[in-house]
């Protein structure tokens, strides 16, 4: 998958739809289901004019109104010494599309399963030399299916609102939501059956290594 600016505008009709209809089955309007995710009227709002919030917010609103939804397209991982990927070639490239590394800590090596629009990561306030593909060893989301892929923004700031993360934690790639509060505690915390709630203290924080936060998730076939 390629994502330009149409199939944005078609995930962003797919969006909008989701929500009305998950705004008609809670009964609840537009107003009241912004301000009870992010404490301002707008979320909705956005979303109707054709912004796609991100991803955390977009998450948070469709737990909200109970809306099952698998993030991003089914896509198959391209290694480096596999078939060469269209996504390589000079003609893409020319076109503003920039594949995706993985991580260094993960298993594949080239370019990952999206490559992206430049002027789309600009949109979303991206730099494609801070992006990396990593697979979770484990993950605490409960959208987040067996394989999942994250697209990970490593240079993304450390906020007091929860946003899902992935981290090394003892030797494993861990998917959560994690949010640092301003007396240093750090919070890590998920909606997967049988996920905890971990409140760490600055110590126990450091013994957790923050790899990026999670701007995009697939699945792979």
């Amino acid at each position: 998958m390629i994502l330009n600016a149409r199939k944005s505008d078609a995930l962003g009709a797919r969006i909008r739809a989701l929500v009305e209809d998950g705004l008609i089955r809670k009964k609840v309007s537009a107003r009241k289901a912004s301000i009870d995710v992010v404490g301002h009227d707008g979320l909705v709002r956005d979303i109707r004019a054709g912004r796609i919030p991100s991803f955390d917010r977009l998450v948070a609103l469709f737990e909200y109104l109970s809306i099952p939804v698998q993030f991003g397209p089914a896509a198959r991982g391209m290694a480096e010494d596999g078939p060469a990927s269209d996504l390589n070639r000079p003609e893409a490239l020319r076109a503003g599309y920039l594949p995706v590394p993985w991580h260094r800590l993960s298993a594949q090596r080239g370019a990952g399963p999206v490559a992206f629009a430049n002027a789309q990561l600009q949109q979303m306030g991206l730099s494609p030399d801070s992006l990396w593909f990593i697979i979770p060893d484990r993950s605490l989301l409960a959208q987040a299916g067996a394989g999942a892929q994250a697209l990970i923004d490593e240079a993304a700031p450390r906020q007091a609102t929860p946003a899902p993360w992935c981290f090394l934690d003892d030797g494993q790639v861990v998917m959560a939501r994690l949010h640092w509060q301003p007396d240093g505690l750090l919070v890590v915390s998920g909606d997967a059956p049988g996920a905890e709630v971990r409140v760490l203290s600055p110590g126990g924080a450091a013994a957790i290594t923050p790899l990026g936060r999670v701007v995009w998730l697939g699945l792979t076939l």
